[in-house]
């Protein structure tokens, strides 16, 4: 029912999450929230199914688990949709939707006389009264520097310090603050293919020209020394702000060193398929909560995570949930 499409498609965090946005709670892509400890909700039916499909994704956010692949979870949930003709125009749509409103922030637009419409943000009228205040502020000649007290913090402790958990807090909810996540296409015009495809071949050219010459020639790489990487920040750079990819049809994953793809389903042995990436654009927003304590950010760190998943999306009567396959890579130092 969901229209397959090769183009990858995006994630980007959008607004929180409160109590009066839960409509259909398992049929929206979000970040956070119960249960424990959810990391992300993916809602992905798939072409001519009758099915409704939503990925769950949990992370340990104990420390000694990070980076692990067998400290992440992914489990599969079907149902069958009450009524299959009335869905069959919203599930085909899905994807798309997740883009609805993404613009809608709760601005109230501004009419002018002469009939504009012009949306003006509180963060703009802040701006503003600032600066009036700053111009129409008394003048003063004497201008006094107040000292300024160097800090005492170690940056490089706090970069390498890993948050653990009160031991207290382990019997309380504990969640990552909820966010939507919206999507968009990843495009790229024909101007702009034709020119990679170019430079792409001149490249492959002068290098056989170069390896001619010189047989003991090395084909050069990044000054970190790691041509995944390489590829792997250079996309992710096109799109700032992305915390998702997704495209199961036909896609591929952004690895950050070679390693070898899991390619068998466990339940029914067929094969699996890469259906997403998670990046680590998200772990900003990760802001852990247990009970009534917000315990903020620093609680989940990895280099990134791909999601596989049966080709056959297998399934019986019975079942209630479905584990999937999660590759997980950490970031290397080189």
């Amino acid at each position: 029912m969901a229209k397959a499409s090769e183009k990858v498609l995006l994630g980007f965090v959008d607004e929180p999450i409160t109590e009066n946005c839960l409509n259909d709670v398992d049929l929206i892509n979000k970040i956070g929230e119960l249960p424990i400890p959810l990391l992300m909700q993916i809602y992905a039916p798939l072409t001519n199914s009758i099915y409704h499909r939503t990925l769950y994704i949990h992370a340990c956010v104990n420390p000694g688990c990070w980076n692990k692949s067998q400290s992440w979870i992914c489990l599969r949930r079907q149902w069958i949709s009450v009524n299959h003709s009335d869905d069959n125009q919203q599930l085909t749509t899905t994807f798309i939707e997740w883009c609805d409103n993404a613009d809608d922030w709760g601005v109230e637009p501004n009419i002018e006389e002469n009939g504009n419409v012009t949306v003006k943000s509180q963060a703009i009228e802040i701006c503003d009264i600032v600066s009036a205040e700053l111009e129409n502020a008394d003048a003063d000649e004497n201008v006094v520097a107040e000292h300024i007290e160097l800090p005492n913090t170690d940056v490089f402790q706090l970069l390498d310090s890993k948050k653990e958990i009160p031991s207290d807090h382990h019997n309380l909810n504990i969640y990552f603050e909820p966010y939507y996540i919206s999507v968009a296409y990843e495009e790229l015009s024909d101007v702009v293919k034709e020119r990679a495809i170019n430079l792409l071949n001149n490249y492959e050219n002068n290098q056989m020209i170069l390896e001619e010459k010189n047989e003991g020639y090395e084909k050069s790489l990044p000054a970190h020394g790691d041509k995944y990487f390489e590829t792997f920040a250079s996309t992710i750079r096109k799109n700032p702000g992305q915390i998702l990819r997704y495209c199961r049809y036909k896609g591929k994953p952004l690895f950050l060193y070679e390693e070898d793809e899991p390619n068998k389903c466990k339940h029914c042995q067929g094969k699996l398929v890469f259906e997403l990436q998670i990046l680590p654009s998200l772990i900003t927003y990760l802001k852990l909560i247990c009970g009534k304590d917000h315990h903020g950010s620093g609680h989940l760190e990895f280099g990134t995570a791909l999601v596989y998943t049966c080709e056959n999306s297998c399934w019986i009567g019975e079942d209630t949930f479905k584990y999937e396959c999660i590759l997980v890579q950490e970031e290397k130092v080189f």
